[in-house]
């Protein structure tokens, strides 16, 4: 097994514990400013503890472009199929219209910011799974008695 495919394991889950951060970041933005009660003042500072939030929120996002950029250079090194390494070539893509569709500025297009990032939740979980290193090997089947 080469170190590279097992690289690519560990940094695909530490992509996944990213995504889950992104998550975690912008939902605790959110709520922060829906705890708020219904005055000026309080919906000010309400804005501002959740620009803490927000900003870590892009700053994950800047480390997950890095995170992807590895597993791209990951899978050249592991020597895997053209079709894993298109496919993690594509998350960055995928990751560079998730850069644009957050600041459109128009809303109905800016939604489409949490769609793009289920498709790269689910195909960054599709990636390491399938190319998961660690574990069990099945037996090599037997030629004889």
């Amino acid at each position: 097994m080469s170190v590279f495919r097992k690289l690519y394991s560990v940094v695909g889950a530490f992509l996944m514990l990213q995504f889950l951060l992104q998550f975690y970041f912008i939902a605790a933005a959110l709520f922060t400013i829906t705890a708020a009660n219904d005055n000026a003042k309080d919906v000010y500072s309400a804005f501002k503890n959740a620009d803490a939030f927000a900003g870590l929120h892009v700053i994950n996002g800047y480390i997950i472009g890095l995170t992807i950029l590895v597993m791209v250079g990951l899978s050249f090194g592991a020597r895997y199929r053209w079709r894993t390494t298109v496919l993690t070539a594509v998350l960055f893509v995928l990751l560079l219209i998730q850069s644009t569709l957050a600041y459109t500025g128009i809303p109905i297009v800016s939604g489409l910011h949490g769609l793009n990032a289920l498709i790269l939740v689910g195909l960054g979980g599709y990636l390491t799974g399938t190319n998961w290193a660690f574990g069990r090997r099945p037996e090599p089947a037997s030629t004889g008695p």
